[in-house]
Formats: structure tokens, sequence, C-alpha cells
């Protein structure tokens, strides 16, 4: 039926032209509710979806069972897009993106589900994760792949810093560009409304660049997303050793002593609650030892006494929210790199929205050192690599590694530190959380755990705290005493 002249005026209001949202298929659509504002979605020249909205409320909706994808999409079909000449502004909503195309930008997109609430919040803290929310990313990325530049014009506000560095981790930085707001405004259409499109046009070509590496002015940096830490639930260290976006933490104790228990068991405690992982999986087999040991932990029941029930819920939560990076056990390839990890894990970020990836152990990678390069030397690039790719993709990694040979105490193996993972100082020198699982005897339920180290600024508690398994119920439970250590 056109444009309804409500809806025309609504849209004017707004400094856009009606002409413009004409051209891009805007039109009105009436049923029992009322008069609707419709936005078309299209991909290849097909209407796929439409976005509706009411303009005397604040009620949107949109086609059932109808694929996200990008608004514009087919904007990228212009070959100019690779040139960096052309960037192309990402927006949070069809308003702004259509700002910016009055004010003179030929490449514009929008996402199609606005911002997430939080980094771990609202709608990406559920069983399908933001996995389902940036799906519409990944369906478009051989076209996203051929562009040169883009300008990222998503709200000033904490939703739309967080949106920014999703955006940001998955498209990749170096081909990125923010923008700053003036105080008054957080977004390209109140920019137009307060102070015209002019100002739109200069804040959108005055875009900077990502920070360039070794060089900066204050200014270079953007506001980060709040640091919102996610928590294993695990007692005591739950808020000892809180899981950060883009930090990197080294575990490390002796064989035998319970590394891979707890550290799964704080994996599943992620995954309760709706946290995708990913776990490279290089010393235990992923089927049968991995999966039933991850049921028992998600469903706090002993494998052979778990109920179908139980078994069945643990089963659906692992195919949602679980990536295994592991060699097939029909490969006669050799070990994997920790170049090719950390490609497969860098796949699961953009396909699957994992935000923890799992390394364990450290000694089953495939190491192989450059021409000259000492084992000291090779640890620290790797460990460079591994932090570069958690802050880059905005995820925790947990690297567990072994120490060397047990030293006595008394008759008794003595808890190693990170000083002594066999390879090089650096694990302990780069890491910026260190946790060491330790049991003083192998008779006893009794699980020592040290967390060595926390970065200043980030959040937890260096301290020891004793934990207790329960085998029966899958789960580590409080011991008696807690020893706090001096920071």
């Amino acid at each position: 039926m056109g444009l309804h002249e409500k809806h025309i005026e609504w849209i004017e209001a707004r400094g856009i032209s009606h002409e413009l949202a004409i051209s891009m298929g805007l039109s009105t659509r009436r049923d029992a509710a009322g008069y609707w504002l419709s936005v078309p979605y299209r991909e290849r020249g097909q209407t796929l979806n439409h976005k509706y909205r009411m303009t005397r409320e604040k009620r949107h909706m949109m086609d059932q069972g109808a694929p996200l994808i990008w608004w514009n999409i087919d904007c990228l079909q212009d070959p100019r897009c690779q040139d960096p000449a052309f960037p192309v502004v990402l927006c949070e909503g069809e308003w702004d993106a259509m700002t910016a195309m009055q004010a003179g930008r030929p490449f514009v997109l929008s996402v199609p589900n606005g911002a997430p609430a939080s980094a771990h919040d609202g709608d990406i803290a559920n069983a399908e994760t933001d996995a389902e929310r940036f799906r519409f990313l990944h369906r478009s990325l051989p076209e996203t792949d051929r562009v040169a530049r883009f300008i990222v014009a998503t709200d000033g506000d904490a939703p739309g810093r967080v949106l920014a560095h999703e955006l940001v981790r998955r498209l990749g930085a170096e081909r990125c560009l923010f923008v700053d707001y003036p105080a008054d405004c957080k977004d390209l259409n109140e920019v137009a409304l307060a102070h015209g499109l002019e100002a739109v046009a200069a804040l959108l070509s005055n875009a900077r660049p990502y920070p360039v590496k070794g060089l900066y002015r204050l200014a270079d940096f953007p506001l980060p997303a709040p640091v919102q830490p996610l928590t294993t639930q695990l007692p005591h260290l739950g808020e000892a050793w809180p899981i950060v976006a883009g930090t990197f933490t080294v575990v490390t104790g002796y064989a035998g002593q319970g590394k891979t228990s707890l550290i799964l068991a704080a994996m599943a405690g992620l995954m309760r609650q709706g946290i995708c992982i990913a776990i490279g999986s290089f010393e235990t087999i992923p089927r049968p030892i991995l999966e039933d040991a991850m049921r028992g932990h998600l469903a706090g029941c002993y494998a052979p006494k778990m109920s179908d029930h139980e078994r069945a819920t643990a089963d659906m939560t692992m195919a949602r929210q679980l990536s295994v990076i592991a060699q097939h056990p029909n490969s006669d390839d050799d070990d994997m790199r920790l170049e090719e990890v950390l490609e497969l894990a860098r796949i699961a970020v953009i396909r699957d929205g994992v935000r923890v990836v799992l390394l364990d152990p450290w000694n089953e990678l495939e190491h192989k050192r450059r021409p000259d390069e000492t084992e000291t030397d090779y640890t620290g690039r790797a460990i460079r690599m591994m932090k570069r790719f958690a802050a880059q993709y905005h995820v925790a990694l947990i690297l567990v590694a072994h120490p060397r040979k047990p030293i006595m105490d008394k008759g008794n193996t003595k808890a190693p530190t990170l000083y002594d993972i066999a390879g090089s100082a650096n694990f302990a020198n780069k890491a910026d959380y260190g946790l060491v699982v330790h049991r003083r005897s192998r008779d006893s339920n009794i699980t020592d755990c040290h967390v060595v180290k926390v970065r200043m600024g980030l959040p937890g508690t260096m301290g020891s705290y004793e934990l207790e398994w329960d085998w029966q119920r899958s789960r580590y439970d409080r011991a008696t005493s807690i020893h706090e250590m001096e920071a």
C-alpha cells in the first residue's frame, strides 16, 4: 500500500527523506494490530525478511522463520567496496544506516537485530548464544571478505560498544575504523538531528583506524566494552579466578592431580550459563572419555547413575555449545601445530559464537621452531600468538601445560609453580592468570587450587583454595579451610 502519510511524517521527522525510504523499499503494512512501517531485507535481489515497527510505540517484529541477513547487503556487489577509498559503514539500525546514506555514503549496512544487552546478557545468554545472533555475518562472509575497509558506527552506549567489539573481532581490526560521537549524541541519526547531515559526513570522514601497533595517542583507542567477567561457578574459584574475555590463563599441575577434571568442571559451569566454548582435546579422547566427563559435570551426577533425561539434557547442551578441536582418529597426519589450532578456534568464534577456548595440554601440540630459535624464544613467540588471538577475537584462552619432574619435599610431592612448566619461564611471566592444581595425597579427594597470578587491573584474587571432589555428584564442593596468600 506504499507509505502511509503518518509514516512519511515520522521518517522525515528523523531527518530522512521519504524518497530515500521508498527507494529502499519501505512501505506500510496493515493488520489487526494497526499500521506497521515495513523495512525489507534483500539478498541478491530477493526479499527474504522484513522488519516491522509501530511508530506510535516502540514495537518491533520480523517475519517468522525468515533468515537474519545484513540490511542492504546487496550494496557490496559494487566492486568499489574493494577500494579502501570507499569504506562500508556498519550501523546498529536501519535509521542510522539511511542517515549515513543521506550524508553521501554509498555503501552502508545495518545489523538485523540491534546490539546485545551486554557481552553475555539478554538474547545471547541462552542456549543459542551469539552463534545465532551473528549467524548473518557468517552467512555473508564471501561478500564482507571482499571489503577493504569498514567504518564501525554502532551506537556509542555500552551495548553499542559491545556490538562494535563483536563485529571487529570477526571482521578483523586491521580493516576497521571507529567514530567519535559528540557528547550529546549516541548514534548517527542523533548527530543529524542535533547538528545536521554535514556533521554526520564529517564524523564519518574523520573515522580513525583501530590503533597502529606500537605508536598511539590516547584518542586512537576506542572506549572498550565494559569488563564483564564470567564465573565458572566453582566454589571459591568463581570469584578468585574469573573468566575474562581477551585474557590468557595458564593452568599447571602434575599428571594425575586433577587438572583436566577441574578445568572441565569450570567449562561445564560456563556452559550451564549459555556460554559457548571450544576445547582443544589433544590428550583426552573426545569420545567417549571427554564426552562422558562433560556429561557428568553438566548433569551433576556420576555417569553410570545418570538418568536418560539427565543424559539427554547434557548431550543437548554439548551439541549446542561445545566445539572440539582434535585430530581425527583415522588421520595419519602429524600432531596439530599451534597455528592450525588457532585457525580452527577462529572459525569456531565466527561460526559457533565461542567465547572461551581451552587447549589441553600444551605438550601434545607439534612445536616447530624456526632455524636457530631456542625453546625459550619459541615459547615466547607462541604465547604472544595466543595472547594476540585472545585479544583480537575477544575470547578467554586457557592453556594447560605440564610441569617438569615432580619435586619431593619430606616424602610428599611439592606443588609446582608456573616457573616449573617444562619449556620456559615465559608461561609465568606472560600469563594474565595463573592456576596451579595439586593434590597432596592421591588417597584424598581434596584438591588444592592455587591462584598464583592475577595481572594488575584484572578482577580476581590470588590465594589458595581447597576443593573437595564429590564423585557421586561429579562436582567440586568447598573444603573446610581457605588460606589467603599475599598479593
